[in-house]
């Protein structure tokens, strides 16, 4: 095996941990993100992205390597190959291992991505009927359902569905109330959920990688604040932080409800009230464009790395 390409694989490899390992914890650590969250989300989204990346292409570089000294043209003879039906001889057991590694990454981030969208839309589904059953829709196109325990939650899809209980009703002032709406129209117009689908995808599939869980939580958390802004930029920060407190303290004298409460996870909810409170202001616009510039960087990591196997 050409040295240029063991090394090529190395690195792209090395660059895979770093990704998952080291970038991916500051990143959740990070304070500025709560202050430009889309920014951010951008980030963590190409963050993983460039760690897949550079995997298939380490196991690619692998695999090819014994077709051409460059790899770019090992790829082209691969595909040659493939495509005209020819027997692969001058790959070994290692290489077409690799091979089959890099179309079992590729197939199985596809496949849990799709098989995650397919539950949550069956779930969904299931829940819009429940819904369209029990609850009252007013002329605002809310759904109000009678419980006490006070809620608010989005059910995206084509036809998305706002639903909050009288519990949330009779807990908030008219004012406080518009805010929750329109913070869970801003999760429906947004569609929040497909943002969020690979990351909770990946959560769910490797549960263990610190890497997976951190960015679902921090994806989750910046869709929120998401949400928060789009009900500030109407109803002010303070009325929409003090129905976040309210209803959180809502929901700890009434018990537990197995629906989102404007996402109001009690470990992010202080983070919340106090950046709707302070109102810090956004990111400097250069900063903006430095993180703007390195999610754009990242996905062309595997490209960098194999530039000295192109020759």
């Amino acid at each position: 095996m050409p040295s240029a390409a063991l090394a090529a694989a190395v690195c792209l490899v090395a660059v895979t941990v770093v990704l998952l390992g080291p970038a991916a914890g500051r990143l959740s650590q990070a304070r500025w993100v709560e202050r430009s969250p889309r920014t951010a989300l951008v980030l963590w989204q190409t963050l993983l992205a460039a760690a897949f990346s550079c995997l298939v292409a380490a196991l690619l570089t692998l695999a090819v390597a014994p077709l051409a000294s460059p790899v770019p043209h090992g790829l082209h003879v691969f595909t040659r190959q493939v495509l005209a039906g020819e027997p692969l001889r001058d790959l070994g057991g290692v290489q077409l291992a690799c091979l089959a590694g890099a179309i079992a990454v590729v197939g199985w981030s596809a496949s849990i991505t799709a098989c995650a969208f397919v539950r949550q839309a069956r779930r969904r589904r299931g829940h819009r009927r429940q819904v369209d059953l029990l609850a009252t829709r007013n002329e605002d196109g809310v759904h109000l359902i009678d419980h006490a325990v006070p809620a608010a939650y989005c059910l995206p899809g084509l036809r998305p569905r706002i639903v909050i209980t009288s519990g949330l009703v009779g807990l908030l002032d008219t004012r406080e109330l518009a805010a929750v709406i329109d913070h869970e129209r801003a999760h429906a117009r947004g569609r929040h959920h497909l943002l969020l689908l690979p990351f909770s995808a990946l959560a769910s599939a490797l549960p263990h990688l610190p890497a997976a869980r951190a960015a679902h939580t921090g994806a989750a958390r910046l869709v929120e604040m998401l949400a928060d802004d789009a009900a500030r930029e109407r109803h002010g920060g303070a009325a929409v932080a003090r129905a976040l407190v309210r209803v959180a303290e809502g929901r700890a004298q009434a018990g537990p409800l197995p629906t989102s409460v404007l996402g109001a996870a009690e470990g992010a909810l202080t983070a919340r009230v106090r950046r709707l409170t302070r109102q810090a202001s956004p990111i400097a616009p250069w900063q903006r464009a430095l993180v703007y510039g390195a999610a754009l960087a990242l996905p062309a990591g595997p490209l960098a790395v194999l530039i000295p196997c192109m020759t």
